[in-house]
């Protein structure tokens, strides 16, 4: 009986990494998985644009505008998210949709510090405007976006049919 020990696979090429980025629901052969993970993207999309609008309302109605550097990271936040949720709305490409849910955990991330150990001399309370309900939401955009990533990474191409129909 002869074994194979190699464990060695050829590097993914440039090519196959970007068509892996680029990957969006319309390559899902099964409609039912296609229509579920358009949808977890559109879900997560809209939840990136709200932490957005959360954060921009935060500095033009809440004061969040008079504090040092955490005023501007408040609108760069808002613009931000709301770019890159119609960049996934747009795309729906993996990458896209991989990077609206890192957003989304790194905001998060960010209050979680602000709030336990302070940010450029600020602290910040769960009991601040919007605190606990942006928290939530941006946890579950990203779960949402997260899923959908996991799901369009599976194997199973589409069918040549669809592949023309991309085109």
């Amino acid at each position: 009986m002869t074994t194979r020990t190699s464990t060695h696979r050829p590097a993914m090429s440039r090519q196959s990494i970007m068509t892996l980025l680029l990957r969006s629901p319309r390559a899902i052969a099964t409609p039912s998985t296609r229509l579920i993970v358009t949808g977890l993207i559109v879900i997560g999309a809209l939840l990136t644009a709200i932490s957005g609008i959360i954060h921009i309302s935060l500095y033009a109605n809440y004061g969040y505008k008079v504090i040092p550097t955490i005023g501007p990271l408040f609108i760069a936040q808002g613009v931000s998210a709301i770019v890159l949720a119609l960049l996934v709305l747009g795309t729906r490409w993996l990458a896209a949709t991989v990077a609206a849910a890192g957003f989304l955990i790194a905001t998060a991330a960010g209050l979680l510090i602000t709030i336990y150990v302070g940010l450029f001399g600020f602290q910040e309370f769960w009991s601040a405007p919007w605190g606990v309900t942006s928290f939530v939401e941006e946890l579950v955009g990203a779960a949402l976006l997260l899923v959908a990533a996991l799901l369009l990474l599976r194997p199973g191409r589409s069918t040549g049919a669809d592949r023309s129909q991309m085109s």
